[in-house]
């Protein structure tokens, strides 16, 4: 259930008086909302009420009046449901124009309640609601557009979001129901590409340009904030009349102030630089001093920190840490194996923050004070395609992951994960690198040999010239691939030569290395996945430029050496109460109980080429 609106509205006990067939027809100005209200268990004494009510309507004097208060009661005991099956029910030719708009809304709300933003915009979008709209009051104006915004938003329609909440905003007139508006559309703002924020410059809607305007200078100091708070500044002076300069959203109200303490002057970086880890390491480390020297070419202030290396292949980690920290380090990023992560965790607390460069998933949430974990860890990957998958409406899955340490790992997770959500993994296929065809391994999961020994004995049996048409199983709704952009390109063929073109692929950020090769990635025509900002164009400030010979997984490395640049620069703000994040190259980035996650964005293969998709 999608509870993100549920809270912003309080329950109106008076609502079944005013739309019940017994009550003087409301005004305009005197109809309330009927509402849902977030219920973590279902209340069984309201799930009666709403049953009798149900069944009460053929003999009340309006049926469907009857059937909208009872699809209210449902809703409001928890079973959502149940309440949208109800409000099918009703006619509602047969409600008058005040008890129309109030079931519109009502229905509205529900679908995005029940993660169903096309259903809440066919109800606002009906041709007597439309109508109805040119009259309202602005209570109603302004339920109707915060609707209207959550729901294009919902739809990955960004533009007319921002739009709808910003005249919501304007109708309203408590400070604190603004900021709840205005930190909304920041949240909404803060994840978009920074080229669609560049948009601000010369966008036609001067309120919208201004927000943009604003979005794009924290993208663009968001490692420095002396300079994020000069230039916040010199936007107030620009934009003194704007609505964020009146109210401003929680995360921007302290853009004005600044701390030369926020940031560590002296850090400390742990890798592993030589032996097995000498590629990788120094990958990783091109990819954090690229992000210094960025921060150098184009900051204002001068609170650039010393940098130093030391390299846990000559002496253990713990030493390394010691001399680090004995040297000055104000933070710690690294180590970089997993094996020296572990290390750390025993700990009760460490001397200085420290940013580990690899994530260990300890299950229970425990670890030392001043660690903050951050890798590439593709449980969030997996958590978010199976969230997705979930709200499209997919349960039975076919896994095909590596037959190795991280395949396992990550199939054993999306396994348990899927199965909780009450899904199926109908079969997973574990794949071993030296593999050339996947055929023979794809058939057995889509059932294909046992149709192809039907077919057999149907010819053995009855008789020899009958033609007969394999098919695969039918119950998949859903493949779900892990791996790198040479084996992802074998699969999808097979997948189409065995009768399966037609069932979804998605895949993790594995399948793309940020490097379009059109002729290679037809084969990956209609594969939707989780891709890392950094590989899609227009995402961030500055394009990173990782070497185009390396390895996928090295190219992804650069980036992560991107991010703990990024993130040592943020990482009191990440720690802040208020709801923060940080646009990375790695995804969107946040805090919580020590561990950075990731939020990635949606892309698909259209033709061999990568287009970004809305949501």
């Amino acid at each position: 259930m999608n509870k993100k609106r549920l809270p912003l509205i309080v329950f109106a006990l008076g609502i079944l008086a005013l739309i019940g067939g017994c009550a003087p027809t409301p005004t305009q100005d005197t109809v309330r909302a009927p509402v849902i209200t977030a219920v973590e268990v279902q209340d069984i004494s309201g799930l009666q009420k709403a049953q009798a009510m149900l069944e009460s309507a053929p003999l009340a004097a309006n049926p469907d009046q009857r059937i909208f208060e009872a699809a209210v009661l449902f809703a409001n005991a928890g079973d959502l449901a149940k309440s949208a099956e109800v409000a099918k029910l009703v006619v509602t030719e047969q409600l008058s124009d005040p008890q129309y708009i109030e079931f519109n809304l009502f229905v509205a709300e529900l679908q995005l309640s029940l993660d169903n933003p096309q259903g809440a915009i066919e109800r606002l979008t009906q041709r007597r609601f439309v109508d109805n709209s040119k009259t309202f009051n602005a209570a109603t104006l302004g339920r109707m557009l915060s609707l209207e915004a959550d729901t294009n938003f919902a739809l990955g329609n960004t533009q007319q979001g921002l739009l709808k909440s910003i005249s919501f905003a304007s109708l309203l007139r408590k400070q604190q129901d603004i900021r709840a508006v205005h930190n909304s559309l920041w949240r909404h703002l803060t994840v978009q590409p920074y080229s669609y924020l560049q948009q601000g410059q010369n966008h036609q809607n001067t309120v919208l340009a201004g927000w943009l305007q604003l979005a794009e200078l924290s993208r663009r100091y968001q490692t420095d904030a002396q300079s994020r708070a000069l230039a916040f500044k010199d936007w107030q002076r620009r934009w003194r009349t704007h609505p964020a300069s009146k109210t401003p959203p929680e995360a921007i109200k302290s853009l004005g102030s600044f701390s030369r303490a926020s940031a560590p002057s002296q850090v400390a970086l742990l890798l592993p630089l030589q032996d097995n880890y000498e590629v990788p390491s120094y990958t990783l480390l091109d990819g954090f001093m690229g992000a210094y020297y960025q921060f150098l070419d184009e900051n204002i202030s001068a609170d650039a920190p010393q940098i130093r290396i030391y390299d846990t292949s000559v002496q253990s980690m713990q030493k390394a840490y010691n001399h680090a920290v004995e040297d000055g380090a104000e933070m710690i990023i690294g180590p970089m194996r997993q094996s020296e992560v572990e290390a750390l965790m025993p700990m009760a607390s460490l001397p200085v923050p420290t940013l580990s460069l690899n994530r260990v998933e300890t299950g229970n949430g425990s670890q030392p004070q001043n660690l903050f974990q951050f890798g590439l860890s593709p449980q969030d990957e997996i958590t978010q395609i199976a969230d997705r998958a979930w709200q499209q409406g997919k349960r039975n899955v076919l896994m095909i992951s590596p037959n190795n340490g991280w395949g396992r790992s990550s199939a054993s997770f999306f396994n348990q994960y899927w199965t909780e959500k009450g899904g199926t993994v109908l079969d997973q296929v574990a794949y071993p690198s030296s593999v050339k065809d996947f055929t023979p391994l794809l058939k057995p999961p889509l059932l294909i040999d046992l149709s192809e020994d039907r077919a057999v004995q149907i010819k053995r049996f009855v008789n020899s010239r009958i033609k007969s048409q394999v098919r695969r199983r039918q119950d998949i709704d859903l493949v779900v691939v892990l791996g790198y952009p040479v084996v992802a390109r074998q699969i999808k063929p097979a997948l189409d030569f065995l009768y399966a073109s037609d069932v979804p692929v998605v895949a993790t950020s594995h399948i793309y290395n940020g490097i379009q090769q059109t002729d290679l990635d037809r084969d990956l025509t209609g594969v939707e996945f989780s891709a890392m900002p950094w590989t899609l164009p227009g995402q961030l400030a500055t394009e990173l430029t990782p070497d185009t010979r390396l390895h996928t997984a090295y190219r992804h490395l650069y980036a992560v050496g991107h991010d703990a640049f990024l993130l040592h620069r943020n990482l009191r703000d990440l720690q802040s109460e208020q709801e923060t994040w940080v646009f990375g190259a790695t995804g969107l980035l946040s805090l919580s109980d020590g561990v950075i996650r990731r939020q990635q964005k949606w892309a698909e293969f259209q033709r061999g080429k990568v287009v970004e998709l809305a949501r």
